[in-house]
C-alpha cells in the first residue's frame, strides 16, 4: 500500500492510519452531539428535531465505534443508542443524561485510559434507557444482557423484564456479546438457543469456559425438547425459559434459582 507521497507502507501502518481516520469521523460525530446538546439549551433547536438528529449520530457513532480499539467505548455507545432508542423529543432529564455520555465520549477519543478492572463499573454507571414511568416500578441495579437476533422476540423479553426493574441491554449478535459480557459484567445473560453462526449452546459453553466470565449467569431461550442434542450439549447450572405459555414462570424461576431480584 502506498501513502500520498508514493512511499509503501507497512501493513501495520495502513491499519494506524486507517483507525487514525475512523477515529477522527468519530470525533466529528461526537463533537455533533456535543453542538446538538448546546442547540437545545439555548433555543436555537426544539426538542423533537434535537432528537432526531441524535439519533442518527448515536447510530453513526455505535457504527463506527466498532473500527475503534478504546476500551469501553462500544459498549458505552451500544448504550447511548439504546437510551435514544425510545426518545422521540428530549426533555431535561434527557439532555442532563446526554451531557453525561457526551463528556464520557469525547473523554474517551481524547485518550482518557480506563484501566480494564474499572470499564464494567464505568460503563453500568453510564444512564440507562427507561420504557416506563419511574413512578410505576423500582429500578434496580441488576443488568440483564439479551442475546436474540429477533428483534421482535427481543423486545419482548425486554419490556417483560423492565417491567420487574431490570435494566437491559439488547444485541442480536452472539460473537458482539462477548465483548459486551467483558465491558459490562451483566447479572444475567439470556441467549437464544438457535442463532446464526453461534448458537446459544456455543455461546454458554464459551463463556463458562473462560474464567473471567465462568461464573456469570447464564439461561437459553428456546423452544428446543430437552433431548435435543443441543440441549444436552448445555453446560451445567444453566437456564431454560421455555418460548410460550410457560415463558413468565420459567423467567421467574431462571431469575430465582440465580437469587436475581
Amino acid at each position: 500500500m502506498s501513502n500520498k507521497s508514493g512511499s509503501v507502507i507497512s501493513e501495520e501502518e495502513a491499519d494506524k492510519l486507517a483507525e487514525s481516520e475512523m477515529l477522527d469521523e468519530a470525533r466529528d460525530v461526537a463533537s455533533n452531539l456535543e453542538l446538538t446538546l448546546q442547540q437545545v439549551r439555548t433555543g436555537h433547536i426544539d426538542g423533537k428535531k434535537a432528537a432526531e438528529k441524535l439519533v442518527q449520530d448515536s447510530s453513526n457513532l455505535r457504527f463506527k465505534a466498532k473500527s475503534v480499539s478504546i476500551p469501553g467505548f462500544a459498549a458505552i455507545t451500544h448504550r447511548l443508542d439504546e437510551y435514544l432508542g425510545g426518545v422521540t423529543e428530549l426533555q431535561p432529564q434527557h439532555i442532563k443524561d446526554l451531557q453525561t455520555y457526551s463528556d464520557r465520549i469525547l473523554a474517551l477519543l481524547d485518550g482518557e485510559d480506563l484501566p480494564q478492572a474499572t470499564i464494567a463499573e464505568v460503563v453500568r454507571s453510564m444512564p440507562h434507557k427507561s420504557t416506563f414511568n419511574v413512578e410505576d416500578i423500582e429500578i434496580t441495579n441488576t443488568e440483564v444482557l439479551l442475546v436474540i437476533p429477533q428483534k421482535t422476540a427481543g423486545k419482548v423479553v425486554a419490556r417483560e423484564l423492565e417491567a420487574c426493574g431490570y435494566r437491559v441491554t439488547s444485541l442480536t449478535d452472539p460473537l458482539e456479546a462477548i465483548t459486551m459480557v467483558l465491558d459490562t459484567r451483566p447479572d444475567l445473560i439470556i441467549t437464544s438457543m438457535v442463532m446464526p453462526r453461534l448458537g446459544g449452546a456455543d455461546l454458554a459453553c464459551a463463556l463458562k469456559a473462560m474464567p473471567s466470565t465462568r461464573n456469570t449467569h447464564v439461561a437459553v431461550l428456546t423452544s428446543l425438547t430437552p433431548d435435543h442434542p443441543d440441549m444436552q450439549a448445555l453446560p451445567m447450572n444453566v437456564g431454560v425459559i421455555r418460548r410460550g405459555n410457560t415463558f413468565g414462570d420459567d423467567l421467574a424461576d431462571v431469575l430465582h434459582k440465580f437469587n436475581i431480584t
